[in-house]
């Protein structure tokens, strides 16, 4: 609503947007609009206001005819007025003087909310995702009707997160499962698509998925990232053009310090949870204090998906009035320079290799001093029970 804010300020535009959350009645009346604000009707800015955004498409206008008794005000279509009798009260305004009351009403566009039909949680590396369990059990109860959750976990990624070839392999496994999940509910009558939670090394799975034309018949409604590793510069507009995805809400964490080695360490990923997404149909929002996963602590898990929270009103209210102050345009970003990210990358690698030859070494040695003691005790007691 950039427009509508220079043209008419924030109090206007904040004042829609709250009456468009709030869920109440599509129908919105001019008269109680101002009374909301505590002006008096008529207001010409107001019915400016309202005419320029259903221009913008967020509201649709509708006029129309009222009876002008006081203790009526019904609706009178065009034979009512033409034949001057109003069909609710039987008034006849040849008779009172008083002719039909012209009406503008306005009507939000693409309703008050979203219903949440199903989702699936997952999560990062070397971790059991135990806010996994815990956001299912916030799901259930914070909704009036049924909504599955799916919690996929890819088991325990270590060193072999260092090579693509395994990314993609644990790729597959998490795009097979979503689409035997797609199948079950459609066999159970719920065709809408999910909604998704992703972090950390879930969110890069989750990118190959969006990725591979092997799947490239899943379809997701809402996504949200945290503490994501995926590329700053990914193209979210191609997917949601392309109706593989509705919006993605990029949730942020000014001390999540893991996210910028990853772009060093881990191939084909980048800072998105501290740089942000720099395609224009990301949402960004940036919590300063927040580390890795401080989304998921409790108290915040409590926050993002409580009545009026992030997570809450961007997977439930129309995204032509989500908004927050945590909202941000992201500077752009441009990938490491690739010899320092090589460097950085066999550096790791030697690392893991040495921890690997020593823990095999370490095991080897052990094994020959075992060996050894085995075969000093064969001798000692070997002559007395008869093995000699």
């Amino acid at each position: 609503m950039p427009d509508l804010r220079q043209r008419f300020g924030d109090r206007l535009v904040e004042a829609l947007k709250a009456r468009i959350r709030s869920g109440a009645s599509p129908e919105i009346s001019p008269e109680a609009f101002a009374a909301g604000l505590g002006r008096a009707y008529p207001d010409a800015e107001i019915d400016g206001f309202l005419d320029a955004a259903a221009d913008d498409g967020l509201l649709t206008r509708d006029e129309g005819w009222i009876c002008a008794v006081a203790t009526c005000r019904q609706p009178m279509d065009a034979d009512a007025r033409a034949g001057h009798l109003c069909p609710t009260c039987d008034t006849d305004d040849r008779e009172t003087g008083e002719e039909p009351l012209h009406v503008v009403r306005y009507r939000i566009q693409g309703g008050v909310s979203r219903d949440i039909h199903w989702l699936i949680a997952v999560h990062g590396m070397n971790t059991r995702g135990q806010w996994q369990e815990d956001f299912s059990w916030r799901i259930a109860n914070k909704l009036k009707y049924s909504a599955p959750v799916l919690i996929y976990k890819y088991g325990w990624a270590s060193w072999d997160v260092l090579f693509a070839w395994r990314h993609r392999q644990l790729a597959r496994g998490l795009g097979e499962r979503i689409r035997a999940a797609v199948t079950f509910a459609r066999s159970n009558g719920i065709t809408a698509p999910p909604d998704i939670v992703v972090h950390s090394f879930g969110s890069r799975l989750f990118s190959l998925v969006l990725l591979d034309e092997a799947f490239s018949d899943l379809r997701f409604g809402r996504v949200i990232t945290a503490g994501c590793i995926i590329r700053p510069d990914f193209d979210w507009s191609r997917l949601i053009v392309g109706g593989r995805v509705e919006a993605v809400l990029n949730h942020c964490g000014g001390k999540d310090r893991p996210v910028p080695w990853a772009h060093y360490t881990i191939p084909g990923t980048g800072p998105a949870a501290r740089r942000g997404f720099g395609d224009p149909k990301a949402f960004n929002a940036m919590d300063a204090d927040f580390g890795h996963s401080s989304c998921f602590a409790r108290a915040n898990l409590t926050d993002n998906l409580g009545k009026g929270g992030l997570w809450d009103r961007f997977l439930q209210h129309p995204l032509e009035t989500f908004s927050d102050p945590r909202l941000f345009t992201p500077e752009a970003w441009r990938p490491a320079w690739w010899p320092a990210r090589l460097i950085v990358r066999l550096v790791v690698l030697a690392l893991v290799g040495a921890v690997v030859l020593g823990v095999f070494g370490a095991f080897a040695i052990g094994a020959y001093e075992v060996a050894g003691c085995l075969r000093g005790l064969v001798a000692r007691i070997g002559p007395i029970i008869g093995l000699n």
